[in-house]
């Protein structure tokens, strides 16, 4: 635990420093921690060293950030089929690494691994983020998430609390009065709900300094609610679970593009580079993840970046926008709405208890009392485990509601780059529209 708080406490040396850096040096940093990661990959990850030898990469002609077009991309599939003997590196033991999996928006699990030096660097990420909207160390940390992250605590610094994700917002609101919370973190339709049903009462000692809101899109209709409601700023970031970080925002409110932790190339539908300003599929290669390399690993996001500097001073560079999940949420027989990212959580949570019961899944509410789950089994499936997931979504939706599973083989994506894995037929004249951009 000792050598974890030392290598924390150096990451956030580093991503501090960085901040100071120019847009230039930040560039030169990038592309020398780059090539050399992509160099390594090939000569001690078995998959690109095949998957390279078979493109005809001369891999000593890396010398680029303009170079990483000449390397093929990979999937979320590629990572999956690879998992672990072929993507992670020869290197490193997977015991000593540290583990997780995570559904995503498409509904599949996708295991991944990282070193605990690597972890350090991506939490560090995460406490830059939040520095530079104003908090500091000793700012207490309440974060909505389907499971519990065991952050260091160093006295009377670093303190967090964790309220699960897929509880009931009442529930959640409970824990929030009891907590002291200083910086609230978590999924945007999450915090959205909770300022939607918080009383004069509960905001007596529910009193955020400020607000991060993670893991999904979110409109500024809701952003600026929930800023009115708890009376405090709210920020987003932009981030996925294998690579951590990708950009957030500054306290002028533009979000900033870490390139220090990962590289975005934004791409048309041929590959080639858009130009500031343009929509193009987003591009992910990590700079400090050397135990599991994502080299060009294509997210299924689209986005604009910019050429411009920002007011902020710092020298990363500026995404205009971003597109990515839009799940549904569900409305019950009653009237009342489940978040989509309660329902995708409870999967995410069995999938990380049971890593190999389901391999794909899709859930459906066909009607407001009907649901259907499409079901591509793991190899270790088990019906005994899979009615846990059953009993937590009867929990969740807490009214009459028919569940049914269909067993398929694979679930089609409709020729779309990313697909919903929750999915309402239902519509509500007084719900909100389905987000489609982050702005």
């Amino acid at each position: 635990m000792l050598r974890f708080v030392l290598q924390l406490i150096r990451a956030n040396i580093k991503v501090h420093f960085n901040n100071l850096l120019s847009r230039k040096q930040l560039l030169k940093m990038t592309q020398r921690r780059l090539i050399r990661g992509i160099r390594r990959a090939y000569y001690e990850v078995p998959f690109y060293k095949k998957l390279y030898d078979e493109w005809g990469v001369d891999i000593d002609e890396i010398k680029t950030l303009d170079d990483l077009r000449k390397l093929p991309f990979i999937t979320k599939d590629d990572v999956r089929e690879q998992f672990p003997n072929g993507i992670v590196s020869r290197k490193h033991d997977i015991a000593d690494c540290h583990y997780s999996a995570t559904t995503g928006s498409t509904g599949r699990s996708l295991p991944f691994v990282f070193t605990k030096s690597t972890f350090a660097f991506y939490i560090a990420t995460g406490i830059r983020m939040y520095t530079m909207i104003g908090y500091r160390p000793w700012h207490k940390v309440v974060y909505i998430k389907y499971t519990k992250i065991n952050y260091p605590r160093i006295g009377p610094f670093l303190r967090t609390q964790h309220i699960p994700s897929t509880i009931p917002v009442e529930e959640q609101i409970a824990m929030l009065r009891n907590s002291g919370v200083d910086l609230l973190l978590g999924y945007a339709s999450l915090v959205y709900e909770i300022a939607q049903k918080v009383t004069p009462e509960d905001l007596k000692t529910i009193r955020p300094k400020f607000i991060g809101i993670n893991s999904e899109l979110s409109t500024k209709y809701q952003r600026d609610f929930i800023s009115q409601v708890f009376g405090c700023p709210v920020y987003d970031e932009y981030s996925t679970e294998e690579t951590w970080m990708v950009a957030s925002q500054c306290r002028e409110g533009h979000y900033h593009l870490f390139i220090d932790n990962v590289w975005v190339e934004f791409l048309d539908k041929n590959g080639n580079p858009v130009k500031p300003g343009e929509d193009g599929e987003i591009v992910l290669t990590t700079t400090r993840s050397n135990a599991m390399p994502f080299i060009r690993y294509k997210i299924g996001d689209i986005g604009r970046y910019s050429d411009r500097a920002c007011s902020c001073g710092l020298g990363y560079p500026v995404l205009e926008s971003f597109e990515g999940r839009a799940d549904d949420s569900f409305i019950m027989p009653s009237g009342k709405y489940v978040s989509s990212l309660k329902l995708l959580n409870t999967f995410t949570k069995y999938i990380k208890k049971y890593l190999h019961l389901m391999e794909e899944f899709k859930i459906i509410q066909k009607e407001k009392g009907f649901v259907v789950i499409q079901l591509v089994k793991g190899r270790e499936y088990n019906d005994r485990h899979f009615q846990e997931v059953i009993d937590s979504l009867n929990a969740i939706f807490a009214e009459p509601v028919t569940i049914k599973v269909e067993f398929v083989d694979n679930i089609d994506m409709k020729n779309s780059i990313k697909r919903k894995a929750i999915e309402s037929w239902v519509r509500n004249n007084e719900k909100e529209p389905l987000l489609t951009s982050a702005v």
